[in-house]
């Protein structure tokens, strides 16, 4: 074949595979680039969480709230994001009924308790009292002591790009 149809063939072979080499790489991008934003927001998820457990030991009560309503927020989120996997699903409500039951309502109560004066002359309300911040303790440090290392895991597969 003569040196003058080869160049005939790679011009007109040029222009398409330039054009499929840009199409190869455009899809291949794109695809990446939805893999990294779809990464990014189930991160944020694992974030909240994961920030909330930090929050119980050595957060003030307004900010362990906060925490609590971020983690709330992105639990809502995760069907959307973490697929319809009933087990994060229910990990991440337990958690967050944990959260609710064993922290934040013995902290309504001791604010209610010490909002309330007569209540402190009352011996049964003060055993009571000192039972519910007893447990309020021991929940700050046993909830993230159980989850800080079954987050990671529950999360492991959601969290790979």
């Amino acid at each position: 074949m003569p040196t003058a149809d080869i160049l005939e063939w790679l011009k007109a072979l040029g222009g398409p595979l330039v054009a499929l080499a840009v199409l190869f790489w455009t899809w291949f991008f794109n695809r990446w680039q939805i893999r990294h934003a779809l990464y990014d927001r189930r991160h944020a998820i694992y974030v909240a969480f994961q920030d909330l457990l930090l929050a119980l030991p050595e957060k003030g009560d307004n900010e362990i709230k906060a925490a609590l309503r971020k983690a709330s927020m992105a639990r809502f989120e995760a069907p959307f994001l973490l697929g319809d996997d009933p087990k994060i699903k229910a990990y991440l409500d337990q958690l967050c009924k944990q959260v609710t039951d064993d922290v934040i309502a013995n902290i309504m109560f001791r604010d209610a308790v010490n909002d309330a004066a007569a209540m402190r002359n009352n011996p049964q309300a003060v055993a009571d009292f000192t039972a519910r911040v007893s447990r309020l303790g021991a929940a700050k440090l046993d909830i993230p002591d159980r989850h800080l290392r079954e987050l990671p895991q529950q999360f492991a597969r959601f969290l790979k790009l």
